[in-house]
């Protein structure tokens, strides 16, 4: 709800509870509700990693800091979370929100995403992340703190991203959100992908949020 000035502001504490699944239409409902003015997520039945809760947890946190309100706090990660955000030092690239359990910063050899399919100026803060298991490909692109007049169309993001990702892999599934409306793309091995369309009005500043699995066109099998 908004205060009298017009801010937007919610009761004073909150806890939330994910659980592990697929579906990025529940995911929407509970990452982009109402904020609260302290949160804690416990990610105690999000046993695994998945790009997607990461990602929305993320877009979240920039939310919040362009609302001025305070870091997000997470607990309950599983030792399958903490390993894989120590490995890739993810709480190190500036991301918005806190872990109340200690992650090391281990030393390796992990890549570090290169922002390859955006960067055209019209928000103040993009986050681009990916993560590579077997034959699928993970991304998360979360864009906020908008600084370009006029709209800005999903297609032309959805557009340079197949650009970035068809080289080597397939379209599995992506989901794309703006602040009033989504587009769930699925399934886009042979022919186009399907696409269902929502209308999403949120009380939420402007932000652009890309979700996506790849599959790579030609996996290798080591034997």
């Amino acid at each position: 709800m908004n205060r009298s000035d017009g801010s937007l502001v919610s009761s004073s504490t909150g806890v939330f509870y994910p659980y592990q699944h697929q579906d990025f239409y529940a995911m929407d409902s509970l990452f982009l509700s109402h904020m609260k003015q302290e949160e804690v997520w416990d990610f105690q039945s999000v046993t695994q990693v998945h790009l997607g809760f990461l990602g929305f947890l993320t877009l979240r946190g920039f939310l919040r800091e362009s609302l001025s309100l305070p870091k997000l706090q997470v607990k309950g990660l599983s030792k399958h979370w903490k390993t894989y955000l120590a490995k890739v030092n993810f709480l190190g690239k500036g991301v918005p929100w806190e872990s109340q359990e200690f992650i090391p910063n281990l030393v390796s050899d992990s890549l570090i995403p290169a922002l390859t399919f955006s960067g055209k100026g019209h928000w103040a803060h993009e986050f681009h992340w990916e993560r590579v298991e077997k034959d699928t490909t993970s991304v998360f692109f979360s864009a906020t703190n908008k600084q370009s007049e006029g709209d800005i169309a999903i297609s032309d993001l959805m557009k340079d991203f197949l650009q970035y990702s068809q080289t080597h892999h397939y379209l599995d599934r992506a989901y794309i959100r703006k602040e009033n409306s989504s587009y769930l793309y699925l399934n886009s091995k042979e022919t186009n992908p399907r696409v269902f369309f929502r209308e999403n009005p949120t009380d939420l500043p402007e932000f652009l949020f890309l979700v996506a699995e790849l599959k790579t066109k030609n996996p290798t099998h080591s034997n």
